[in-house]
C-alpha cells in the first residue's frame, strides 16, 4: 500500500494517507481528478506525475512523536561535479542569453543502518513547525521527505495563492543587487503568468521571511481565476517557476537538462493535496485547504542506508561559485540536520 504524512506550515494536525499510486502522463491528466499529487521537476519514464489515489485518510491532532536518533554519515564528494557544472551553466548562459539558470546538486549519504522514515517524519515535524513537511512513499516514486517553504498553488475559498520565494542569505541584513534581482525575476514571471488566465491579481511587495535557518525574499499573489479557466491550466503556466528553473524558462529548461549532468527526479517538482476532500472536521480550515501544492525543496530521497540530498540555487551574470556552492551547503543542512 503506497502511503503519504504531511503536515501543512503552522498546522496543529497532520495527515496520514493509504491508498494506490497513479502515474499521470501530464499536468493535464490532474484535471476532474484528486489525491495527493507528487510531481518531478522533469516527467520521464523514471519519474513520473504521481498521484495518491486516495483509499484511507487519518487526521492526527497532535504532533507526531519525534524519534529519529542521530546516525553515523559518509558523505560522497561532489565539489568538482559542481565546479564543472557551474562552468557548463555560465557558458550557457552567455550563449544562450539567459537572465537567470538555476543550478542543482546533489549529496550521496551512507548512513551506519537504515533510516526510519516515520521517525525523520515526526523529528522534521518538530523542528520546522513553519514549512509543509511531507513524506511521500510509493511505488513509483520511491521514498522522499520534503520541508518546504514554497507554496506553489493554493486554494483559499473562492480565491487562491501563490508566491515568489528567491534569494537567500544565512544572517538577517541588507539584500544584495543579486539577491534582489533574481527575486524580482521570479514575482514578474508569476505576474505575468496570473495575468494571462485570472482576474482580482493582487501582488504584495517582498518581504523578508525565514525558512529553517536561511533568510528568503518572498512576494505574495493572490488572484481568482477568469471564467472558463481552470486551476489546471494556471498551474501548467507556472510551473516550473523561474525560482527552481529559470528565465527564459525553455532555454532554461533546456541548459539544466543538456548541462547540469544531474538528475532531479522530484526535487524541485511539487507535492501536496490536489482537489482533495477533507474529513469534515477539517473541512473549514484554510490550513487544510483542499488543493495545498508546495515546491519540494529540502528533499531527501531514502533507500535504506543509502540517501540523496538535493539542493539549488539561482545563477545570474554576476554569480561566484564559492557562493553558490555555500548557499546549496548551507540549503541541505535542513535534512542533516535530521540525521
Amino acid at each position: 500500500m503506497d502511503e503519504v504524512l504531511y503536515r501543512l506550515p503552522d498546522a496543529t494536525a497532520w495527515h496520514r494517507l493509504t491508498g494506490k499510486a497513479i502515474g499521470l502522463d501530464g499536468l493535464g491528466d490532474l484535471r476532474g481528478r484528486s489525491g495527493f499529487a507528487f510531481a518531478p521537476f522533469h516527467a520521464d519514464a523514471k519519474a513520473p506525475l504521481v498521484l495518491l489515489d486516495v483509499a484511507t485518510h487519518e487526521v492526527m491532532n497532535v504532533e507526531p512523536a519525534a524519534t529519529a536518533k542521530p546516525h553515523h554519515i559518509v558523505e560522497q564528494e561532489s565539489r568538482q561535479d559542481y565546479r564543472r557544472a557551474f562552468g557548463r551553466m555560465q557558458a550557457r548562459m552567455a550563449s544562450a542569453g539567459l537572465r537567470k539558470v538555476v543550478l542543482a546538486r546533489r549529496a550521496d549519504i551512507t548512513l551506519d543502518e537504515p533510516l526510519d522514515a516515520h521517525g525523520v517524519f515526526a523529528k522534521a515535524c518538530a523542528m520546522y513547525p513553519h514549512q509543509m513537511v511531507a513524506l511521500v512513499s510509493t511505488t513509483l516514486s520511491g521514498t522522499w521527505l520534503m520541508a518546504t517553504p514554497e507554496v506553489l498553488i493554493e486554494n483559499l475559498g473562492e480565491t487562491w495563492t501563490t508566491m515568489a520565494l528567491a534569494g537567500t542569505m544565512a544572517t538577517p541584513g541588507p539584500w544584495s543587487e543579486k539577491n534582489t534581482r533574481e527575486q524580482r525575476i521570479v514575482a514578474d514571471y508569476i505576474h505575468d503568468c496570473l495575468k494571462r488566465g485570472c482576474r482580482l491579481v493582487s501582488q504584495q511587495p517582498p518581504r523578508t521571511v525565514t525558512a529553517a535557518r536561511l533568510f528568503h525574499l518572498r512576494t505574495d499573489f493572490e488572484f481568482a481565476l477568469r471564467d472558463g479557466v481552470d486551476i489546471v491550466d494556471v498551474l501548467t503556466d507556472l510551473f516550473p517557476t523561474p525560482a527552481v528553473c529559470g528565465m527564459p524558462k525553455r532555454e532554461a529548461m533546456e541548459a539544466i537538462l543538456d548541462d547540469e549532468a544531474l538528475d532531479r527526479r522530484y526535487y524541485s517538482g511539487f507535492c501536496g493535496p490536489w482537489n482533495m476532500p477533507m474529513p469534515t472536521s477539517q473541512a473549514s480550515s484554510v490550513q487544510d485547504a483542499a488543493t495545498a501544492l508546495y515546491v519540494s525543496l529540502r528533499c531527501m530521497e531514502m533507500r535504506g542506508k543509502s540517501l540523496s540530498l538535493y539542493a539549488g540555487g539561482g545563477l545570474l551574470d554576476e554569480s561566484e561559485e564559492a557562493t553558490e556552492w555555500e548557499e546549496t551547503e548551507k540549503k541541505m543542512q535542513t535534512m542533516k540536520a535530521l540525521l
